[in-house]
């Protein structure tokens, strides 16, 4: 160190980061932070008793001159007067025992937090989720829009906006949950620098007429053991960054884990300036914006940053600074209208603070609002849920039911806290009756109807070859009708077999509309993209559902020459009654030839008793009539067989019709329709609803 350096270690200019050094150990007025435990559980201060601001919920004293190195104007140079030479620490940093924090692979980082998110500080839980969960679901939310992007599908952008945050969280909690990163952010000609370089005790960032003169970020850390990855991450040059930490800094111990930046100005004409302010302000922890009187108000700082970050008002503060230009009256105008203006913003809970970097008024505020923040270890956590509350509204319209229409966008708009869960669920299901529905569309398209007609009737013309009259067959066979009856036998099975052929069975136009009457009352309710992605669901097989009830109506037909065991019996009573009645008609011609024409003598009464023609044409009539009788009554007895039968296949057919609409119509869809009910459980968790 020259003799003009300041007593502090100043990292820059391509030389590496201090470390801890076996020296620096042993020195007994080093004041050190306790080494127990992570870095997240080296509490000060007792826990807050409400929810709010990091910086609102003041817990350790007010430091005294004592304890913080007063800032006097950065001109003066106090520190200077009296530099330390023999520092043999800083003249020769030793690289001994370097903290290295090893990522566990195996956990997402955010999986060391407590469940509200905050390093373990104890404190109540303000949420109904904890961080951790609300990354693990933004993660799942990304997975599921991922396979559901292009037109009116998840916005690609707000996907990359997600996994940027997911990337960023996760890079940020993994570095170091033992520092906290406040920025100072600001236009030119506003002080930042100044009042940077008053909050680190030295003239570390340039301050002049030129504009602009940050064209760097700078950074200044209280605590250096760990800090360089995060800086790394952060992008601060090496040459500036500088560090607090040696034995003349041991009153700033309640700084301890502070690393404060000064980021170039916002409004800069340098090309990539405004660029690094943007990714800075994402990734700062704190976000403090230094604004001057004459341009507090000014239209650029609050629509390109104050206006959308809204939702971060609790890791957001806002300085007046060169107070030392207005009088008492003019500050409380100028704070009212700046209030005024953060509040019309919905910056609600910023803290709004008063400074002038030349006469050091307000710093002792400022400086203890920094204190709160590293203090309460909350500032990280409290970041990334504002980030995550951000992209939460973002996410709220392809959650939200609405009734507006599937191209309805104005969802956006909803607070996504104020999610309906059970309606949402409610909708993400099939109507009731849509099985019964789709397999009365499904069993007209296929003919089931008529199939069963077909198969009644050709059991029936079966039948009749063997419990028909042999009287009347055998009419049919002399008056050749028979054959008729066969040509209509066979083109009965033909149709059966053909409308259990395929596709020309069940007409495709009819299958159709029954799936697209289905989409209609079941997909309106939902928000885009699910709509239309469960109406493709229904329909994904389509063309594929007329093959398929092909081949379950022909598993169901019964075999074409299935006989009933007691047609024979019928059959065999039949011709017994035919026999008896050809036996009679033959006793008749006896009776006739000898005993009417008396062809012969010495007949036997029996066939020669000519009395006996009466009672053999009654026996005849009689045999003929129950021959009918029994002919009626058997084909009575195929009729009811025949319709039972019919009713059976009919309702094997439906049920394998209802098999097939289960499993290539609404299953895909119910799928689809459980990713959506999925996505909305995933959704309340990072909404916090």
């Amino acid at each position: 160190m020259t003799a003009s350096g300041p007593p502090w270690p100043v990292f820059g200019a391509g030389s590496p980061e201090p470390e801890t050094s076996a020296a620096g150990k042993a020195r007994p007025d080093r004041v050190r932070p306790p080494r127990a435990g992570p870095p997240w559980a080296r509490q000060t201060s007792p826990e807050p008793t409400r929810a709010g601001p990091p910086w609102a919920r003041q817990t350790s004293p007010e430091p005294t001159k004592a304890d913080v190195v007063r800032a006097e104007p950065a001109t003066a140079e106090p520190v200077r007067a009296e530099p330390v030479r023999a520092e043999p620490v800083r003249a020769e940093p030793v690289r001994a025992e370097p903290v290295r924090a090893e990522p566990v692979r195996a956990e997402p980082p955010w999986a060391g937090l407590s469940e509200d998110g905050a390093p373990e500080t104890g404190a109540p839980r303000a949420r109904l989720h904890g961080l951790p969960d609300r990354l693990t679901a933004l993660t799942r939310l990304i997975q599921i829009g991922s396979a559901r992007t292009g037109a009116d599908g998840f916005s690609e952008e707000l996907l990359r906006d997600a996994e940027q945050l997911e990337e960023r969280a996760g890079e940020r909690l993994r570095l170091s949950a033992g520092h906290t990163v406040v920025a100072l952010a600001g236009g030119t000609g506003s002080g930042k620098s100044a009042l940077f370089n008053q909050l680190a005790g030295h003239d570390f960032s340039a301050v002049g007429v030129t504009r602009p003169v940050t064209r760097e970020p700078h950074a200044c850390v209280w605590g250096t053991a760990g800090s360089g990855p995060l800086l790394e991450w952060l992008g601060v040059p090496r040459r500036f960054r500088y560090g607090r930490g040696s034995a003349l800094d041991g009153g700033e111990a309640v700084l301890h884990g502070l690393i404060l930046l000064d980021l170039p100005d916002h409004d800069s004409v340098v090309t990539g300036d405004s660029n690094q302010v943007d990714r800075l302000v994402g990734m700062a922890d704190l976000m403090v914006w230094v604004l001057d009187p004459q341009k507090y108000a000014d239209a650029a700082v609050h629509r390109k940053y104050l206006v959308p970050l809204a939702g971060h008002s609790e890791v957001i503060a806002v300085v007046l600074n060169q107070s030392d230009l207005l009088g008492a009256d003019e500050i409380e105008d100028c704070v009212g209208d700046l209030r005024r203006l953060l509040d019309s913003e919905g910056l609600h809970e910023a803290a709004v603070l008063v400074t002038s970097a030349t006469t050091g008024f307000g710093l002792d505020e400022l400086r203890k609002l920094l204190i709160d923040a590293v203090s309460e270890r909350r500032a990280t956590s409290a970041r990334i849920s504002a980030d995550v509350d951000g992209i939460a509204e973002q996410f709220a319209p392809y959650a939200t039911p609405h009734a507006e229409g599937p191209g309805y966008q104005g969802a956006g708009a909803r607070d996504p806290r104020a999610l309906d869960g059970d309606a949402a669920q409610l909708i993400g299901r099939m109507p009731l009756g849509s099985e019964e529905q789709l397999v009365d569309a499904f069993s007209r398209a296929a003919g089931v109807s008529a199939v069963g007609d077909a198969l009644q009737s050709a059991r029936e013309l079966r039948a009749i070859d063997f419990i028909g009259w042999p009287v009347a067959w055998v009419a049919e066979r002399l008056t050749g009708r028979d054959p008729v009856r066969k040509i209509r036998l066979g083109r009965l099975w033909a149709e059966l077999r053909s409308m259990s052929a395929g596709p020309s069975g069940a007409q495709q136009a009819e299958i159709d509309n029954a799936l697209t009457k289905l989409a209609d009352a079941a997909c309106p309710p939902l928000p885009m993209p699910w709509s239309r992605t469960t109406r493709s669901a229904l329909r994904s097989k389509a063309e594929q559902i007329p093959a398929a009830l092909g081949t379950v109506m022909g598993e169901s037909l019964p075999a074409e020459n299935t006989i009933a065991s007691w047609w024979r019996f019928a059959g065999a009573l039949q011709g017994l009654l035919l026999g008896c009645v050809i036996v009679s008609l033959a006793w008749i011609v006896t009776l006739l030839i000898f005993g009417v024409f008396h062809a012969a003598r010495n007949v036997p009464r029996l066939f020669g008793d000519a009395s006996l023609l009466p009672w053999i044409v009654i026996l005849i009539a009689a045999f003929l009539f129950l021959g009918w009788l029994t002919a009626a009554g058997c084909v009575n007895l195929v009729r009811s067989a025949a319709a039972r039968e019919r009713g059976q296949v009919q309702e094997a057919m439906r049920a394998k019709i209802g098999v097939v609409a289960r499993e290539m119509a609404l299953l895909p869809a119910e799928e689809e329709l459980a990713e959506y009910r999925r996505f909305v459980d995933e959704f309340r968790v990072v909404a916090d609803s």
